[in-house]
């Protein structure tokens, strides 16, 4: 399938700071200008997608290696809006590879499912023992026309990590509000919530001490909100609300938590964008 966006990005270290070595896109994906929001050389990438919105039948792939040593933070430009998609959904591909002693935080705005949307998402990780990754998604209905609140059809999203090709972590969630039982609108549907975040973090430096302060900040976060360990040192968030900024605030709290304890290092700023 040709797609409707195409970036790939390699990063590596140069000097104290990490570079783009080899960097590509076309047509609807693109980065603009790195950031970096520290002395610690990671470097910042925003993806930009011109085009402003999905529609049905659009196909995007991101291919990004981290190379070993390097430390990188994505985000993108604006949250993601997928519209009507009528007899074909929205696709997208993301493979990361992060190599011994990278980084990789991928902390993307909200994706935001509009009346008739269907959207899947398919991320595939490859870390090593010592690499550091923390990933995040926030889904929320779009506004529809006729006020209800989950007008969207459905939104996949799968991730996998795996250690030495073998799976780690898989991570499958599927929302698909017309084939509940209940009236969707309902009190009950997501707990009377709209949005639905997740995040999930593997690193090694995340000790039992680390973990007991991440459970600390679910607890206070006044969300419906929870914490796993995973079998590897590390979590996986979910958390329901009914603002993206509450949800948003959560995940960065978290994410700092382990930036501040792994890496010494500050707190994001993606308004850099």
């Amino acid at each position: 399938m040709e797609p409707t966006g195409d970036l790939r990005l390699r990063i590596g270290v140069s000097g104290q700071r990490s570079v783009a070595l080899d960097q590509f896109h076309t047509r609807a994906l693109k980065v603009i200008r790195p950031h970096y929001l520290d002395d610690s050389g990671q470097v910042f990438y925003i993806i930009v997608n011109p085009g402003g919105g999905y529609v049905g039948g659009d196909y995007y792939r991101m291919d990004i290696g981290i190379d070993p040593g390097a430390s990188a933070l994505l985000s993108d430009q604006a949250a993601t809006k997928v519209y009507r998609t009528p007899g074909c959904s929205v696709v997208q591909d993301v493979d990361f590879r992060i190599s011994a002693g990278a980084t990789l935080e991928y902390i993307p705005n909200p994706l935001i499912l509009y009346e008739d949307a269907e959207y899947a998402q398919n991320i595939t990780v490859e870390i090593e023992p010592d690499s550091s990754v923390f990933l995040s998604e926030i889904i929320t209905p779009g506004w529809s026309p006729d006020g209800r609140r989950f007008s969207y059809r459905e939104a996949r999203l799968k991730t996998v990590i795996n250690l030495n090709t073998q799976p780690l972590v898989v991570d499958n969630l599927r929302l698909v509000p017309s084939e509940e039982s209940i009236p969707v609108a309902g009190q009950f549907y997501l707990g009377g919530c709209t949005h639905l975040a997740s995040a999930i973090c593997l690193d090694p430096h995340v000790t039992e001490e680390v973990m007991q302060n991440v459970i600390n900040l679910v607890r206070d976060s006044g969300l419906r909100a929870s914490v796993s360990r995973t079998d590897c040192p590390g979590f996986i968030l979910r958390a329901l609300g009914t603002r993206s900024e509450d949800l948003m605030s959560l995940i960065l709290a978290a994410a700092n938590l382990v930036r501040r304890t792994s890496r010494g290092q500050g707190a994001i700023d993606l308004r850099q964008n």
